[in-house]
């Protein structure tokens, strides 16, 4: 079956059927090795799955009752997973999300599932600490849960994101987040010149507890010594691409605001882009930006609306700083 007709059998909208592209190596891949449902907690608690997302994906569980086409996306993912370990930045993934079949929709997570083992393995032997592969695993189950509140129902929004974790490539140390890149590979080009190092962190802030300046500071002062055990190098500088980085905030947020504190510790760079769209899915989880559908609450969420009624848009910018 070609991705054309394996679109079509998925149920997949179509701009979304190109995604499939990013598995056309995999046309006959073997089956993951995905235990049976009787093992399933053990997984989903290693990933932080719960709640309704739990049940629905206990009872989703693949087996031999699994429509082929959506069987082969598991284990595609799979493959693609495998194929990708250890390699350094983005790599396409398909977009199921607008799927009715939820076990497309779920088809990405049950292929991260399988590879638990691996990234566990991958971490001993790099000798990352186990709150760090523990937390690493648990992003899946957080963004498990932020696909529902956004979509009201079970499945994965961009994978893509998820993979670098599962491949070995982002680790997440205490509040923040840290994936490794080369400024030469067409990475913050931006920084070429202004930075001595080649090696860089790129910076990630997941959402969850407060962003307050000790979290921040116990992250920064252990990443260096995690990613210096997974490269063999050490790293030095960390690089942020963010909304949180406008510094349009600051006109919004009082001076002891933990997110001004975040900006301040960075070095802006002059490359900016449209921001508009993360402050909607970060700030709002709304997958798009669309200003009637969402109800500001906090000080940051009445912020984002402000700036967008008086004509103005959100920027993403990009910073550095060096590690502790």
């Amino acid at each position: 079956m070609d991705l054309t007709s394996k679109a079509r059998a998925l149920g997949l909208a179509s701009e979304a059927a190109a995604t499939l592209s990013s598995l056309a190596d995999f046309p006959d891949p073997p089956p993951a090795p995905l235990p049976g449902r009787e093992a399933a907690d053990e997984l989903l608690d290693a990933a932080a799955v719960e709640g309704a997302d739990r049940a629905d994906l206990r009872a989703l569980w693949p087996d031999q009752d699994w429509p082929a086409a959506a069987r082969w996306l598991v284990d595609a993912c799979y493959a693609r997973i495998l194929a990708d370990v250890g390699r350094p930045g983005w790599v396409d993934w398909p977009d199921v999300i607008s799927a009715d079949d939820p076990r497309v929709r779920c088809a990405p997570i049950y292929a991260f599932l399988a590879t638990v083992d691996v990234l566990r393995e991958r971490h001993r032997s790099r000798g990352v600490p186990e709150d760090v592969t523990a937390a690493t695993l648990a992003d899946l189950g957080r963004h498990v849960a932020k696909t529902r509140r956004m979509y009201g129902r079970v499945g994965l929004d961009l994978p893509v994101w998820i993979a670098l974790h599962y491949r070995g490539s982002l680790y997440e140390v205490g509040r923040l987040q840290y994936e490794t890149a080369y400024l030469d590979s067409g990475d913050f080009p931006e920084l070429v010149g202004v930075v001595d190092e080649r090696l860089v962190a790129r910076l990630h802030i997941p959402a969850g507890e407060p962003l307050s300046a000790d979290a921040v500071d116990a992250s920064l002062a252990r990443a260096g010594e995690v990613l210096s055990a997974v490269t063999g190098e050490r790293v030095r500088v960390a690089v942020c691409t963010s909304w949180l980085l406008d510094p349009q905030l600051r006109d919004y947020l009082p001076p002891e605001s933990n997110i001004r504190a975040f900006q301040d510790r960075f070095v802006l760079s002059d490359h900016e882009g449209p921001g508009d769209a993360d402050m909607f899915r970060f700030v709002f989880e709304c997958p798009e930006v669309a200003p009637d559908r969402v109800t500001p609450v906090t000080r940051l969420q009445h912020a984002v609306l402000d700036l967008l009624k008086r004509g103005g848009s959100w920027r993403v910018r990009t910073g550095w700083l060096r590690l502790p």
